[in-house]
């Protein structure tokens, strides 16, 4: 194998994540799960790289934050977690062949079932390495996206507490359509065929009912829009997501909560995104910008180079549609995003020079340190016609994450 020399040069576009955002969203979410006096698990979403965030920086972050667990979706995110030291409970959420299954019950994570097979693999590992397996079982209640019906979900249930190597730790469902309208009727019918499922188990299993101070079962349906619409229903697990990074899950959970009368929480985005001018060139008018000449200068326009591009995650969607701060104002994208390059129109950004930061997602302050202008998730979400999670979680991998304070 040759050798291989790494940079240890500043990289040219890196994101910023804040730690005192990140504290501010645990700390308001952890008060509003306790509507009804209780201290649910707060259980924080790092699958999909930490919802752009950056996988263990994040964790980390969110650890120190306050969160008790954090949620994975598949054994890699496990293995890195585990690999560098984090010994915080780890509950995976998504699919794990047997095989995945196996090695996550070897580093000590639980995770979500509805497979047989994957229930034979965790009881086979866990008897290997003297340990329990921490299982989950998920009950379907209207997503129809993994889990049993009633049914399955309570002969699962008989077959994990029958194997002295496996524990049933918790019961879970999704919410359908929670986020994307105001009328919540069918979420609420999937709250009530999950509480008679789950009952159905307890009492099946001779398990103390729900609200004992004897119970031990985590059962968990409150993601980030259930709890900031019923922090009442939050169960004695609460899983949540986009809300800790700082972001709404929809405008429809938004509106929900305002028509309701109660006061929005107040949730900070915790993700700048920024990278630097390469170049500057004064173009006269009449001048094409980029491939396929989608943009010509109508004046004379002076245009920054800026050194990113599809390939970093910044979308060719947003050619000749976004804009990004410079200087804490509004620049607009000029021409085609390429692989590594974007070119933007700074003709109104006045004192710009080579070096200067330029925020692609985020706020910015102005050069005499009042606060400037802002590029919401939402916003660029809007220009390329899909969803916030889609904007922060494309942002490439090998783009660099910094915590900040």
């Amino acid at each position: 194998m040759s050798n291989q020399v790494l940079s240890a040069a500043e990289p040219l576009t890196w994101v910023e994540v804040s730690q005192a955002d990140l504290t501010h969203n645990i700390n308001v979410l952890r008060h509003a799960s306790r509507a009804r006096g209780q201290a649910p698990v707060l259980c924080a979403m790092v699958k999909g790289n930490a919802y752009g965030h950056g996988l263990l920086p994040t964790a980390r972050a969110l650890l120190a934050a306050g969160v008790d667990w954090l949620g994975t979706g598949d054994i890699h995110e496990i293995e890195v977690l585990r690999g560098n030291g984090i010994e915080a409970p780890l509950y995976n959420v998504c699919y794990l062949p047997p095989h995945h299954a196996a090695r996550a019950v070897e580093l000590g994570a639980r995770f979500v079932v509805y497979d047989d097979d994957v229930i034979t693999a965790a009881a086979r590992a866990a008897r290997q390495c003297g340990r329990r397996a921490h299982l989950h079982v998920k009950i379907e209640t209207g997503n129809n996206r993994q889990g049993l019906r009633h049914d399955a979900a309570l002969a699962m249930a008989d077959r994990i507490a029958a194997d002295p190597h496996l524990h049933l730790e918790g019961l879970a469902t999704h919410f359908a359509d929670v986020e994307d309208t105001t009328n919540h009727a069918f979420a609420r019918s999937q709250l009530q065929r999950f509480d008679a499922c789950a009952a159905a188990i307890r009492v099946r299993l001779g398990l103390p009912p729900a609200g004992d101070p004897h119970d031990q079962l985590l059962t968990h349906v409150s993601n980030s829009a259930a709890l900031l619409l019923w922090p009442e229903v939050c169960g004695a697990m609460v899983r949540f997501g986009i809300a800790a990074y700082g972001l709404w899950p929809s405008k429809e959970t938004l509106l929900s909560v305002q028509m309701t009368g109660k006061q929005p929480l107040e949730l900070r985005p915790a993700l700048t995104w920024k990278t630097q001018i390469a170049q500057l060139r004064d173009m006269p008018a009449g001048e094409y910008i980029g491939y396929g000449r989608t943009f010509r200068t109508v004046r004379p326009t002076k245009v920054a180079l800026l050194p990113v591009g599809y390939y970093d995650g910044y979308d060719r969607g947003l050619s000749n549609l976004a804009q990004v701060l410079v200087h804490g104002q509004r620049a607009h994208v000029i021409g085609r995003v390429a692989m590594n390059m974007v070119t933007v129109d700074v003709t109104d950004c006045p004192g710009v020079a080579v070096g200067d930061e330029v925020v692609l997602l985020g706020a910015q302050r102005e050069p005499n340190g009042q606060p400037g202008d802002e590029i919401g998730a939402e916003q660029m979400a809007g220009w390329l016609g899909t969803i916030h999670y889609e904007v922060v979680t494309r942002i490439a991998e090998h783009v660099q994450r910094r915590i900040v304070a």
